[in-house]
């Protein structure tokens, strides 16, 4: 039986921690279609490497309490309902997520809309009900400007219009909103929240705009077969599409080594390159 790494540990129970609790929420919520519906796209699967990024940020301080799982919770609520919208036939119109039927395919496309609505209000009321401390609010306000119009929504917004340039230009100002800014949220509202330092929270970012891209990259080059007109292999072509995983992944990997322990940070760069080169 083959041992896990201590990054496939880590993984692992920070997994384990976030389903616990979305399993708490999702028993709470009224039997409904709409609650269904947020159900199944909650339960579909996916890596949940948002939350594992919360939790592993958190580590770094030191800080680990129930405003940590709020964090993690909503994020991955968040995640959830941009991909049932971006699934809709009025965005990227994607009949399948994950091997499975999208929400709007599974249910229809106004319970999917309602879905995604509700998971994103979910996400609000879950993190205004943690622990205040004006900290706490910098952190919640930091997760909605990431994953709002200056940030994920706006660069979903470029993805849909049919008169954008596809130039790598336009490709990079939508990886790093549509991708980063996400996981911008994770690593910077736990720096915010356990009052870090500008070179602590900037070394994050730094982290979460340069894995972002090299995470979208990777996922470009496992589906390079797609119709996807605005992608890095179908810019770049396979080869020079690699070449940039590793250079963003460098960044990211010298970007973390500020901190003490960031060992998590590190193996999460080498195991995107693993995913396919």
């Amino acid at each position: 039986m083959k041992t896990m790494t201590d990054f496939e540990t880590a993984l692992k129970q920070s997994c384990d921690r976030v389903e616990a609790n979305l399993q708490k929420i999702i028993k709470a919520l009224p039997c409904n279609k709409v609650n269904q519906a947020i159900e199944y796209s909650l339960t579909v699967g996916g890596k949940r490497l948002r939350p594992a990024l919360v939790y592993q940020t958190s580590k770094l301080f030191d800080k680990d309490d129930e405003n940590i799982d709020r964090i993690a919770v909503a994020i991955e609520m968040i995640h959830t309902y941009s991909l049932i919208h971006d699934d809709l036939p009025c965005m990227d119109d994607d009949d399948f997520r994950r091997g499975q039927p999208s929400c709007h395919k599974k249910f229809n496309e106004a319970v999917a809309v309602l879905a995604g609505d509700g998971l994103l209000n979910l996400a609000a009321e879950i993190l205004l009900d943690g622990k205040y401390s004006q900290e706490y609010f910098n952190a919640i306000k930091f997760i909605f400007n990431c994953s709002g119009i200056g940030g994920m929504i706006g660069g979903q917004a470029v993805d849909i219009d049919e008169n954008k340039v596809n130039d790598f230009e336009t490709l990079d100002f939508l990886t790093e909103n549509k991708t980063s800014k996400l996981i911008s949220a994770c690593v910077g509202a736990v720096c915010i929240y356990c009052n870090g330092s500008i070179n602590q929270f900037e070394a994050l970012q730094t982290f979460a705009e340069n894995f972002g891209k090299a995470f979208q990259a990777a996922d470009d080059l496992i589906d390079s077969d797609s119709d996807k007109n605005l992608s890095y292999t179908n810019l770049l072509g396979k080869e020079e599409t690699k070449v940039k995983i590793e250079e963003y992944n460098f960044i990211a990997t010298e970007s973390v080594k500020i901190f003490e322990h960031c060992e998590f940070f590190t193996e999460l760069c080498k195991y995107n390159i693993s995913r396919k080169i």
